[in-house]
């Protein structure tokens, strides 16, 4: 079972952001001051303009410009993301992120926003995530859904979350209940196939996208392909880059969990960040015994509560600290 050393996790922190005391004429000037106030608060950091994802900008905390958060100058408001280090699952990554809120909420506006959200990355270390345990989280993403959509405002489920869709609407699982589903994911791992296959494999039960979409019509898409940006878990991150070039984000050893909306106070990125780990290793001793007809209603708050408990047990957490705020808040 997991420890403390077999796991660890980054953070993207989508946010639409205005100083308080400075008229910016864009968000690279915005960024200047943030960086510098965060420096001076003891937060190594830098701006990486192009968004570059090479290993070296996640020595250190990082800003970039997030074009999906529409800005808005008149109101000196910015889209920008703050994108952690490679944290190990310890806990001293909560003080950083008391310190960079202190920042924030001392000189700068947080304006709330249904364009911005939390992603959490968690992969395994030294090695990824096995084809076994990839499968097992899959299984548990999709039986525990329903618990986890009551977690988030409705803007971040449903219809609405055209970049957290549910990963049962993608074409490989769309018409399938969700038992069929659970029984696809334990039938996609082929013994023969070699792991990179059987990763492969997963990636596209979970991750698969329409040719005939928008977004495929508009980029010459002749078949369904791999993409994870627009699902609540993106698994495209297990692919090995040398064969998949063209999928975003290739190559990277992590999942990402996409549903989490903005964080407007440390407390909602720490209990973000501590749901998504704790639920990934929860699931590598759940997810391989889900099955079965009575399946199909999915997974109530009190089971995902004990999923939860159980993967901060194997991390050796005493308790999931921010995550009961997201509980006490469940619509």
């Amino acid at each position: 079972m997991a420890d403390q050393n077999s796991f660890q996790f980054g953070v993207e922190i989508e946010l639409l952001l205005g100083s308080r005391k400075k008229t910016h004429p864009n968000w690279k000037s915005l960024a200047r001051d943030l960086s510098k106030r965060l420096l001076k608060a003891g937060i190594a950091n830098h701006i990486n303009d192009g968004n570059d994802k090479s290993h070296e900008n996640y020595r250190e905390w990082s800003i970039t410009q997030e074009i999906t958060i529409p800005s808005q100058p008149a109101k000196n408001l910015w889209g920008l993301e703050l994108v952690s280090p490679i944290y190990p699952v310890y806990a001293y990554w909560s003080s950083d992120l008391e310190t960079i809120f202190s920042v924030l909420h001392a000189s700068f506006t947080l304006a709330a926003s249904s364009h911005c959200s939390t992603h959490v990355h968690v992969s395994g270390t030294p090695t990824p995530l096995s084809a076994a345990e990839l499968s097992a989280l899959a299984k548990a993403a999709l039986y525990y859904e329903p618990a986890l959509d009551r977690l988030v405002p409705p803007s971040r489920r449903g219809s609405a979350a055209y970049w957290c869709q549910s990963n049962r609407a993608n074409p490989s699982l769309q018409q399938l209940g969700l038992a069929e589903c659970l029984a696809t994911l334990d039938h996609v791992i082929d013994p023969d196939d070699g792991i990179t296959g059987n990763v492969r494999n997963i990636v596209e039960a979970m991750n698969l996208f329409p040719a005939n979409s928008a977004y495929g019509r508009a980029h010459g898409k002749k078949k369904d392909f791999m993409r994870g940006k627009v699902y609540k878990w993106d698994f495209t991150g297990m692919l090995p880059s040398s064969n998949s070039s063209s999928v975003q984000g290739a190559g990277r050893g992590t999942v990402e969990f996409r549903q989490p909306p903005g964080s407007l106070v440390a407390d909602d990125a720490s209990g973000w960040i501590t749901l998504a780990v704790a639920f990934v290793v929860g699931a590598m001793a759940v997810g391989p015994r889900l099955g079965g007809a009575d399946v199909n209603g999915g997974a109530s708050p009190e089971e995902l509560w004990a999923l939860l408990a159980s993967g901060a047990e194997a991390l050796g957490w005493e308790s999931l600290g921010a995550v009961e705020g997201l509980f006490e808040r469940m619509g």
